[in-house]
C-alpha cells in the first residue's frame, strides 16, 4: 500500500523556488528584477527604518511576509505553463 506523502511548503523551499525561477529564461526581465529586489530585502540584515523608532521601526518587519507573498504572486501570474513546471521541479529539489 502506497502512502501519499504530504509535501509542505516551508519558507526555505519557497525561497529556493523563487531564486531558481530567477534563472528561468521565460520569466520577463521586469518580474525578475522585482523578485530579486524582494529577495534581497528579505535576506538583508539591514532595515530601512531602524527598530528603535517606536511603531514605525517594526513596520518594515511586518512588510516582509507581504513582500514574500507578492513575489510568489508575481511569478504565479506567468501564463506560460512551463514556468510553473520549473517552479514545481524547484520545490521538489
Amino acid at each position: 500500500m502506497k502512502m501519499k506523502t504530504n509535501q509542505t511548503k516551508t519558507p526555505m523551499s519557497q525561497v529556493k523556488s523563487l531564486i531558481l525561477s530567477l534563472f528561468n529564461t521565460k520569466t520577463s526581465g521586469k518580474k525578475k528584477l522585482m523578485v530579486a529586489g524582494i529577495i534581497l530585502y528579505i535576506i538583508s540584515p539591514i532595515d530601512f527604518v531602524p527598530d528603535f523608532i517606536p511603531v514605525v521601526g517594526y513596520a518594515d518587519d511586518v512588510i516582509l511576509p507581504i513582500l514574500f507573498l507578492v513575489a510568489n504572486k508575481l511569478l504565479s501570474d506567468d501564463t506560460d505553463a512551463s514556468s510553473g513546471q520549473i517552479r514545481k521541479e524547484a520545490e521538489k529539489a
